[in-house]
């Protein structure tokens, strides 16, 4: 501190001390100061570090996040890997990303017979398509109609050639198909 402390008035032989009663209660009350004042520079010297490094693992994670969104948009199959590939390089900083990639594709790929048997899978992206529904209903179709001898209905003395009943939709499809199996 560079600033000077006043000296105390002198009035006669009597030394003033303002609101303490000498000089040995002014001293002690300095050193309380002087204690509360360490003290409290010390706790801010503690949050500058805490805040700093805060501030140095905010910056971490933002190059961590920027390294890895560049990768994933030079590599965009990789996509779906972003999030695992931000925690390994959280772990390790020094990883090679596309080695990484690499190691995270090759332990989730699955042969399409694998996909085939995955009842998730088919739930989510094949029975739900509706694409996919009116491709195998078209196809079922056209290989009854085509393997389907003509039928014939009799009565007491005519016979009559009848055209397959084709379904033209799912619902009649269905019908036809009850009917079938009510025949048997």
């Amino acid at each position: 501190m560079d600033d000077v402390l006043e000296q105390p008035e002198m009035s006669g032989s009597k030394e003033n001390f303002g609101k303490f009663k000498d000089a040995e209660s002014l001293l002690k009350a300095y050193n309380n100061l002087e204690s509360e004042f360490t003290k409290k520079s010390q706790k801010l010297a503690m949050l500058e570090t805490e805040k700093n490094l805060i501030e140095n693992e905010r910056n971490r994670q933002a190059d961590i996040e920027r390294k890895v969104d560049e990768f994933v948009t030079k590599f965009e199959s990789v996509k779906p890997f972003s999030s695992a590939l931000k925690e390994s390089l959280a772990n390790d900083e020094n990883l090679n990303l596309e080695t990484e990639a690499l190691k995270l594709i090759s332990n989730s790929y699955k042969q399409p017979k694998d996909y085939a048997e995955d009842e998730e899978f088919l739930n989510n992206y094949i029975y739900s398509n509706n694409q996919i529904k009116e491709k195998i209903v078209k196809d079922y179709l056209k290989n009854i109609t085509q393997n389907s001898p003509i039928k014939f209905s009799s009565s007491a003395s005519n016979l009559a050639l009848t055209p397959p009943n084709i379904p033209t939709t799912i619902k009649e499809a269905g019908s036809l198909a009850k009917s079938i199996i009510k025949q048997k």
